[in-house]
């Protein structure tokens, strides 16, 4: 009710001046997305548009006008989602709010996205937190031809209100081909079950139209001359394909690997219409193709490859290559895919890939409406538009910037300052006690970014043999001490001699070559990952984290499944990640022993660390999911055969220490009674894997029932039950930061989770947790970074993922800060290593170089179709 009040309530908000005399916004740099940004500008809103943008000495303001002082923010236009499907699937996602697919058949041109749209979505007030105005809203990509797309603006009640027509067509027509309809209807024996038979169904579709249309223009003509002619009957499944034939409806076809996107450009060549590529991961493999056919790429950027064969070959620099070429750049959110909230930061990613800030930006204003037929209304700040702008703390692709406040024509539709709004960018929105809920400190103020410094005169950089060189940073992070301003690290024999500034380098480093970045860290640590039991195909082949035969699993090993080879564990090494905690996953009540390994080298054995480093139970809702009809199908369940597993456990150690007094007594060998002594004897630690407060709570008590060596993971809840954590002194694996606030186990989740733990001591690290679908795994710098700031600050943020895990995990004697006789792992930066348009240059691990950033070839365009990862089975033989 609460929730129903609120909305309400924003209904009958202020427009930007009550009266509607104009205001004035003063001081703020203002990127138009036309022209140059203008700094110091100005901007005139009355009446829900614009009146005015410009310097102060262009722009006359009004005698009668309101004026408002954002000195030291930035204005940019109201940012435009070109593939969405907020209100279709609505948050919490539970199956009662799914109705993004109509899965009842391939072909679905009747289903309007508008009869399904929620306008109660609190993922609509999560978008307008994040900055975003409009949005072309979509059926899902699971059919051939999904439904009929909706243009909004995110304000009003009715999906009447949020409508925003174009001028020149009616709204899109969602269209899609590869992995997602044929598995869909392949699996059940229906079609399609090839590339092949979906392109003709979509085609066969089209010439229905053709012929439905003729019909109608015969009967038009004859019409016009006799009046009793009869007209054709009417069918609401080929009308919207008419009005795409007619170029009154675009297109927006799903499509990822190059071959499909070329099936789709010959698509659009067959029959005239007007198209969109949405998400087009494989669009730098036929760049040329898509110029020439002058059609603009809506772009899903993830942080990370795979979840599916079709974007195993996603690169970040894709927006770029396509923009070299001429070609229109977009880039989406496909909410839930990636968050409407962090629509800036998706961009600012395609900006690391080399993208121009300026066309990034109207990637999400003026590009992305003019692809919608919106530009006579929005997408850029100019004279006569609608007033859809918003304040940022900062410059808009910045990790350090908030959106402060959002307006949709002239109306306040998200206000940092105020509490009950705030939560829609930082979490808690669906908890009903405010006082709950962390508090939040001001934007931290952008980090001047470090400058590399030069390398002396006439020294080389180090070879790969050398075992003995120096790294140059214009900012040491060694995380044993604050930064360093012009530091250096002294590395020999793969262990750190020295780190400190350059100034007080030892003597025997002087004549040692030479590696500079701009910043240097410790490798990073991930806490609690599913890589590389779980890979990038996204298939039984390469799926390992949920042994799905019994929810006891005691007997099963992390080490077992651990694949040197998988290219995601090569991706995060990419990202400067050279340790990881890996885990099975959340299927089974008692998931198997995890453990701690390097992200380098080729066999197991080298490669870990700590093993067993802890025995993986699940609470909450996956394991009641995992297996129907059988134990357990609810929390209690959950924790009976926790309960009983663990006793089990406590009375074969009982036996054991009777046997070594009578061998006659020795039970049997038994692997999961062994493994589960060493976790009630405290060998072994009980990690207990669970989100909401009441699991966690369960946790605690079984810790203390059973006297376990008791760690928590996940914790999206932990906030609300810290003082209890606190107490049972037990440390914490942090959720991701950015996890999708979606089903009811994460709709509590809050940005300020790590913060407001900290604040209480309680020991944490952060992790990237686990992933089942696109982007197949998460990377904890970027969750770092928005820890960092959104409470966390640099340096807390840095330590939860290098030197606090390192401590958490027991590894910190070697490894986790750069400090004399550590092992030398080593992360270079060309810029902030917590802003998103930062690169990792270059990682060291045993003080070797393992990944060089400068030594990659570039990739020859004639040979691009044959970059992608290994091939894996596809047939049982």
């Amino acid at each position: 009710m609460s929730r129903l009040i609120f909305l309400l309530l924003l209904s009958l908000s202020l427009r930007v001046n009550a009266d509607d005399s104009p205001t004035v916004f003063r001081g703020a740099t203002i990127h138009t997305a036309e022209d140059a940004p203008i700094e110091n500008g100005v901007l005139v809103v009355a009446d829900g548009k614009i009146v005015a943008v410009g310097t102060e000495s262009d722009v006359e303001i009004p005698e009668n006008a309101e004026t408002r002082d954002v000195g030291g923010k930035v204005i940019i236009p109201g940012l435009v989602d070109t593939h969405s499907h907020l209100g279709v699937y609505s948050r919490p996602s539970v199956r009662s709010n799914s109705d993004g697919n109509e899965m009842t058949g391939p072909v679905q041109s009747m289903v309007r996205a508008l009869d399904s749209l929620n306008p109660y979505d609190p993922g609509i007030r999560m978008a307008n937190a994040g900055g975003v105005t409009t949005a072309n809203v979509m059926p899902g990509s699971g059919n051939v031809i999904g439904g009929q797309t909706i243009y909004v603006k995110l304000r009003g009640y009715t999906p009447e209100q949020m409508l925003v027509e174009p001028e020149t067509v009616l709204g899109g027509l969602k269209m899609a081909n590869g992995e997602n309809p044929k598995r869909s209807y392949g699996r059940k024996g229906q079609a399609p079950g090839t590339r092949m038979k979906l392109a003709a169904m979509q085609r066969a579709e089209f010439l229905k139209a053709q012929d439905y249309k003729r019909k109608w223009d015969a009967y038009r003509a004859k019409a016009a001359t006799d009046v009793d002619a009869t007209p054709p009957e009417v069918d609401l499944g080929l009308e919207p394909l008419v009005e795409v034939l007619e170029k009154r409806r675009t297109v927006h076809f799903h499509t990822h690997r190059a071959d499909d996107i070329l099936t789709t450009l010959r698509l659009k060549k067959e029959f005239g219409f007007e198209l969109v590529i949405q998400h087009g991961t494989e669009s730098f493999k036929v760049l040329d193709a898509i110029a020439e056919a002058g059609v603009p790429v809506s772009m899903t950027v993830l942080d990370s490859p795979g979840g599916k064969q079709e974007v195993v070959d996603l690169i970040e620099e894709c927006g770029a290559e396509l923009a070299s070429r001429g070609v229109k750049v977009l880039i989406n959110t496909d909410d839930p895919v990636t968050e409407s909230r962090f629509l800036l930061r998706t961009v600012a990613t395609a900006v690391r890939g080399g993208l121009d800030e300026n066309l990034a930006l109207k990637s999400v204003t003026l590009h992305a409406a003019e692809a919608m037929h919106l530009d006579h209304r929005l997408g850029s700040l100019a004279a006569g538009k609608d007033a859809d702008f918003v304040i940022l703390s900062g410059p808009p692709f910045s990790v350090y910037t908030r959106v402060l406040q959002t307006f949709i024509d002239g109306e306040s539709v998200f206000d940092w300052n105020d509490e009950t709004q705030q939560r829609y960018q930082v979490g808690g929105f669906h908890l009903q006690d405010s006082s709950q809920i962390p508090s939040l400190p001001k934007p931290l103020p952008t980090v001047k970014q470090p400058i590399e410094p030069a390398a002396p005169p006439r020294v080389a950089q180090p070879k790969d043999s050398d075992t003995e060189f120096v790294v140059l940073a214009g900012r040491l992070y060694s995380v044993a001490s604050g930064p360093i301003t012009n530091g250096a690290v002294y590395v020999k024999d793969g262990k750190i001699v020295f780190a400190g500034p350059q100034g007080d380098l030892p003597d025997g480093a002087k004549n040692a070559p030479v590696l500079t970045a701009a910043t240097v860290t410790p490798g990073l640590i991930d806490a609690f990952s599913v890589v590389p039991l779980n890979g990038e195909y996204n298939i039984p082949a390469d799926q390992e984290a949920n042994e799905k035969s019994d929810p006891n699993q005691a007997d099963v090993r992390a080490l077992d499944a651990f694949n040197p080879g998988e290219p995601l564990l090569r991706y995060l090494l990419e990202q400067g990640v050279t340790v990881v905690h890996a885990c099975p996953g959340d299927a089974n009540v008692i998931a198997g022993a995890t453990g701690v390994f390097r992200t380098h080298g080729t066999q197991v054995e080298s490669m870990t660390l700590k093993f067993p480093y802890s025995m993986l139970f699940n609470l909450g809702d996956a394991p009641k999911q995992a297996y129907d009809g059988k134990k357990p199908q609810t929390r209690m369940g959950t924790a009976a055969l926790l309960r009983q597993a663990l006793n089990e456990a406590v009375n074969y150690q009982r036996k054991l220490k009777l046997a070594d007094k009578d061998s006659s007594k020795k039970p049997d060998r038994n692997l999961k009674l062994e493994a589960l002594a060493d976790v009630v004897s405290g060998k072994t630690k009980a990690l207990f894997a669970a989100d909401r407060a009441d699991d966690l709570l369960t946790a605690l008590r079984l810790i203390k029932e059973f006297q376990l060596d008791g760690e928590l993971s996940q914790a999206t809840e932990a906030y609300l039950v810290a003082d209890e954590i606190k107490q049972a002194n037990v440390p914490v694996f942090v959720h991701p930061v950015m996890q999708r606030v979606g089903g009811l186990e994460t709709i509590n989740s809050h940005m300020s989770n790590p913060l407001f733990l900290a604040e209480k001591e309680i020991p944490l690290a952060l992790t990237s947790g686990i992933e089942y679908y696109v982007p197949k795994t998460r990377v904890v710098r970027y969750e770092a970074a928005m820890a960092a700031v959104y409470g966390l600050g640099v340096d807390r943020a840095l330590r939860a993922v290098t030197l606090d895990a390192a401590k958490l995990l027991g590894i910190d004697k070697d490894y986790g800060s750069l400090e004399a006789g550590k092992v030398a792992d080593i992360v270079l930066y060309d810029g902030d290593p917590f802003e998103h348009a930062t690169h990792v240059t270059r990682v060291v691990v045993d003080g070797q170089t393992v990944y060089d950033r400068t030594a990659r070839q570039p990739i020859p365009f004639a040979h691009r179709w044959q970059i992608s990862a290994p091939a894996v089975p596809c047939c049982n033989w």
